[in-house]
């Protein structure tokens, strides 16, 4: 674990809030070309940025301190250390993309087409910022025998509550899924695709991972909202993402093009 990537005293760079940063950046750069490709000014999708990053750090943080909560009872001024991680993707991409298209049709821009445009920017972000994940220690996984397990040095989060064992590299999973789905989503917009499709299907296939992934990740018992039920709040929400998604995808597929 690494948690400080670089440390001059009063300047510390963590390796979280560096992965984290590098996503915005990237992401920024990668959504602002692809909206220039589909006539929208990247200026546009610059300025959304700013009401993206924020709804995006806010409501992800919320939503991992309200699943984590039994982490932050005691801590709570530990709910604004956000450099040493800990955001739930859903709880940031819900209000950043209902946000974000308020802010876009306002502006005159179509939403769904700057949507396209920045799907792949979304699955791209995950991918970094899961590495800052790792390398933070939070996020770790279950106890597991595969010979790709990690033990988290003592000190970490994963080490005080799976002390000596190793466990599955939950974080490495996610970032491996978000530059999969980033590459599979690059791929297909080469054809030929109805509008808002290619963020319907970021939509369908992060909320598939995400349930997936989840049978791997360590949660408490607050992140599972009907105690007699195994299913956490994340996969809760990825059953109706992929059915919204599914189901507006097959939807727009029956109509007639204009």
């Amino acid at each position: 674990m690494h948690r400080t990537l670089l440390d001059l005293g009063l300047f510390q760079v963590h390796s979280y809030g560096f992965f984290l940063a590098v996503s915005f950046a990237l992401g920024i750069w990668l959504a602002g070309w692809r909206a220039e490709k589909r006539g929208i000014p990247a200026e546009r999708i610059t300025d959304v940025s700013l009401v993206i990053v924020l709804a995006t750090v806010i409501g992800a943080r919320a939503l991992f301190v309200m699943a984590h909560w039994s982490d932050f009872a005691d801590r709570p001024g530990d709910i604004f250390r956000t450099w040493e991680g800990g955001l739930t993707m859903y709880g940031g991409a819900i209000p950043a993309t209902i946000l974000g298209m308020w802010y876009l049709r306002r502006a005159g821009v179509d939403a769904w087409r700057a949507a396209d445009a920045i799907a792949p920017s979304m699955a791209l972000g995950l991918g970094f910022t899961r590495i800052g994940c790792f390398l933070s220690g939070c996020c770790f996984g279950k106890p597991t025998d595969l010979p790709w397990g990690c033990v988290f040095p003592a000190g970490s989060h994963a080490a005080s509550v799976f002390p000596g064992q190793a466990l599955h590299p939950a974080q490495l999973y996610a970032s491996l899924a978000g530059f999969a789905i980033c590459a599979f989503l690059l791929w297909i917009d080469r054809r030929d695709l109805r509008r808002g499709a290619l963020f319907l299907m970021f939509l369908a296939l992060y909320s598939v991972a995400r349930t997936l992934l989840d049978l791997v990740r360590t949660y408490d018992a607050t992140a599972f909202p009907i105690a007699s039920i195994p299913i956490t709040l994340n996969q809760w929400i990825s059953v109706a993402v992929f059915a919204f998604a599914v189901g507006k995808l097959l939807r727009d597929g029956r109509r007639v093009p204009a």
